[in-house]
């Protein structure tokens, strides 16, 4: 589940740089066919950012839910352990589908003054 909304919110971030993203890439030599690509991508935003930010929530709900819930085997019980892999593939999700959303209203205006 973390993967998959860190995959999807990194999909939801590039769509939602129309406009840096292509001078950037410019400036390191890329096409036009790189272009066209990226264009499909700016009408699905929304879906993206959703799709992403819906599974998130449910790897952080399935994260903290194996945790409260004791692991038994027979007579002993333990709390399962703490993932590093776990709790760091949410976090990075979760930070790139928050910047997917504020990537448009707030950095790309502030990117696009600075290349004028």
């Amino acid at each position: 589940m973390a993967g998959t909304g860190a995959v999807v919110g990194i999909g939801a971030l590039v769509a939602s740089s129309c406009c840096v993203l292509p001078i950037a890439l410019a400036g390191l030599g890329a096409t036009g066919a790189v272009f066209s690509g990226l264009a499909f991508l700016a009408d699905i935003r929304p879906l993206l950012i959703a799709g992403a930010a819906g599974m998130l929530a449910l790897g952080w709900a399935f994260f903290f839910w194996r945790r409260r819930r004791p692991s038994c085997d027979g007579d002993t019980c333990a709390k399962p352990g703490t993932s590093r892999r776990t709790i760091g593939l949410l976090g990075f999700g979760s930070l790139v589908v928050g910047l997917a959303l504020v990537w448009s209203p707030y950095i790309e205006p502030a990117l696009l003054k600075l290349t004028r």
